[in-house]
């Protein structure tokens, strides 16, 4: 991929763009820019402030996008913007334009990074050739699958963050019962995403019989610093479900080569995700415990791993 490509991160909250080449064998990307998604109505719009801001043009472009993508259109889940790759391309001349999963460009980004771009979460052992899991809560729950096939990388996308919460506790199955009375069906995206944390804080307090206060995810997490206990247990209930899910999907997709998880939320409760509450939650199986017992849970940091994936991701295709 000796051309530039122009690559975009667009998720419920922020849209992201850079102008992207392979380089001594690695992807190199700038021209970076964010956008808040509520100051536009539409994708276009975004990508035109963008292209008039940076003076960029780019004949191929590939946006990585929150939401499932068929047949060249999605329509975002958490935003309800619709984007097709006939549109881009007549609008804006580019003469290819790929929409994929935003998780597809997160999960391709992975083989990209050295190892100082994860941290651990819990230890153990990969597997050579085993599939990876890389999932996690930002504004929703992203899910992919990355399958290593003899140097190259297969990704393997669905809607993984709308599977049902499971819940094990009393505490948890109270919170279920709240939001399945409110919602009819209760998903880990809806216990442990940013966009599920405003109806999970209101049956937290109704279960502990608080009056609902505006209080914002930072201030949450200071008052459960403080010894809140309502706050406390509400962040390891998101942490749980978390470590919860990716495990059901290690255990689904024999993903002995590890989970990545990333996200914004996963960032923030990143010491929650290492209790002893939800590293069982991730290990224990049952009678298939041991299955997971190496198999080692780190974080990707690097908010530019979606441009850098979708990067990867066209690259790959080129050279098919």
């Amino acid at each position: 991929m000796s051309e530039d490509i122009l690559v975009g991160d667009v998720g419920g909250t922020h849209v992201r763009f850079a102008i992207a080449h392979r380089q001594d064998g690695k992807i190199v990307t700038g021209n970076f820019e964010k956008f808040a998604g509520d100051d536009f109505d539409g994708f276009d719009d975004v990508l035109s402030a963008y292209l008039d801001q940076s003076g960029v043009r780019a004949r191929r472009a590939c946006f990585a996008l929150a939401g499932p993508v068929r047949q060249g259109e999605v329509t975002l889940t958490n935003r309800g913007w619709h984007v097709s790759e006939q549109t881009l391309q007549t609008r804006f001349g580019f003469s290819d334009a790929k929409l994929i999963n935003d998780f597809t460009a997160m999960a391709r980004a992975v083989p990209e990074f050295e190892q100082d771009r994860f941290e651990q979460i819990l230890p153990g052992t990969p597997e050579p050739e085993a599939p990876v899991i890389v999932a996690g809560p930002g504004t929703g729950f992203g899910v992919a699958t990355l399958i290593p096939d003899h140097g190259d990388w297969h990704v393997l996308t669905g809607e993984g963050g709308h599977m049902a919460f499971a819940p094990r506790s009393e505490l948890e199955f109270q919170l279920a019962g709240i939001l399945l009375r409110k919602f009819g069906y209760v998903s880990n995206e809806l216990v442990a995403s940013g966009t599920g944390l405003p109806p999970v804080h209101e049956a937290f307090c109704e279960i502990y019989g608080r009056p609902v206060e505006d209080v914002s995810p930072a201030g949450m997490r200071e008052r459960a610093d403080a010894g809140d206990e309502m706050y406390l247990q509400l962040i390891l209930v998101r942490a749980c479900a978390v470590m919860g899910a990716v495990g059901d999907l290690a255990l689904a997709n024999g993903a002995l080569g590890g989970v990545v998880l990333a996200g914004g939320v996963t960032e923030r409760i990143v010491d929650f995700l290492r209790r002893p509450e939800a590293a069982d939650r991730f290990r224990a199986r049952g009678p298939m415990s041991e299955f997971l017992e190496n198999c080692p849970v780190v974080l990707m940091h690097d908010p530019e791993a979606p441009l850098i994936g979708a990067a990867a991701y066209y690259d790959q295709e080129l050279r098919k």
